[in-house]
């Protein structure tokens, strides 16, 4: 039990670091869908949280640490929905926000309250209903188009279908009054391990997600722009990546929001709003960027059609 805890916080944090990584560097906090990072990182904080707590719990008792374990580990996937409202306000992500958000007082409440294998049973059937309000949210939202939505949405059913029938298997062990737990596929080993899997295929999906919105908004930045100035991602002639070839990016969007106002940035460079203002945008590298010549004759210099 407590190794498959540790490995449970181990993929949580895995998966909190990895949105964290995906959001900021390719999304931002501006957006949407950047804004909605602050909902996967509560997500992956209380998930760890939990994990902390579940190995205090096995080891010292109490129904204090029960309690505020179980609630956090319904915490984590109740965040969806509300992640899913802020990018697509609706009826029905809110409706399953507010939905999600009770079902953690329940269990919070119930873990306090009851022994701990009803309370087991109250969070099992929990976890079945904010994965249908996830699942719900995700669906309804002008997202639901796209492939890593879908994804999401049926990772959340069949997570909620097993999670009910986990709940049913151990409500049918209260009611014999037998001392043992369920077992099998629904024994608290397996139930972890499937976790796990939902963690990695949910922190897929919503990384897929980010990096679609940021391609298009890039794609739209580019149409929008008179001239478009890139670094390749490769050495002439294919003879390697380039080096420091992030940080050359950098640089060109920086100079080009110095030198002009109308910049936008671009798969691997800027837009900028008028075409003269290339000559300038070189200028400025090489004054205050400090780039040599043979790093400006990298730059593709490209002027959008109308």
């Amino acid at each position: 039990m407590v190794a498959s805890v540790m490995v449970l916080s181990v993929t949580c944090l895995i998966a909190t670091g990895a949105l964290l990584l995906v959001g900021l560097l390719l999304v931002g906090r501006d957006c949407p869908p950047g804004r909605s990072l602050q909902y996967a990182a509560i997500a992956g904080v209380a998930e760890v949280g939990a994990s902390a707590i579940y190995l205090v719990w096995v080891n010292v008792g109490g129904s204090a640490a029960f309690a505020v374990a179980n609630a956090l580990m319904v915490l984590g996937p109740a965040m969806i929905p509300l992640a899913v409202h802020s990018l697509s306000p609706t009826r029905v992500t809110l409706w399953s926000t507010l939905v999600a958000g009770a079902g953690v007082v329940v269990v919070a409440t119930t873990s306090f309250l009851l022994p701990a294998l009803e309370a087991v049973v109250v969070q099992a059937f929990t976890f079945a209903i904010v994965g249908v309000c996830g699942a719900a949210a995700a669906l309804s939202s002008r997202e639901a188009r796209r492939a890593s939505i879908r994804v999401l949405a049926g990772t959340l059913c069949v997570y909620s279908l097993y999670c009910a029938a986990r709940g049913t298997a151990i409500a049918a062990v209260v009611v014999r009054d037998d001392a043992g737990a369920a077992g099998g596929i629904f024994s608290d080993t397996v139930a972890i391990a499937v976790g796990v899997v939902v963690i990695v295929a949910v922190t897929g999906a919503i990384s897929t997600f980010w990096l679609a919105v940021r391609r298009e908004s890039l794609l739209a930045a580019a149409g929008s722009s008179a001239v478009l100035v890139i670094v390749p991602g490769r050495r002439p002639g294919d003879a390697g990546r380039l080096p420091r070839f992030r940080e050359l990016v950098e640089d060109v969007r920086e100079a080009a929001a110095a030198i002009d106002s109308g910049s936008v940035a671009v798969f691997g460079g800027a837009g900028l709003s008028q075409t003269g203002a290339a000559t300038a945008l070189k200028d400025t590298l090489r004054v205050d960027h400090g780039w040599t010549e043979e790093e400006i004759a990298l730059l593709t210099q490209t002027t959008v059609e109308r």
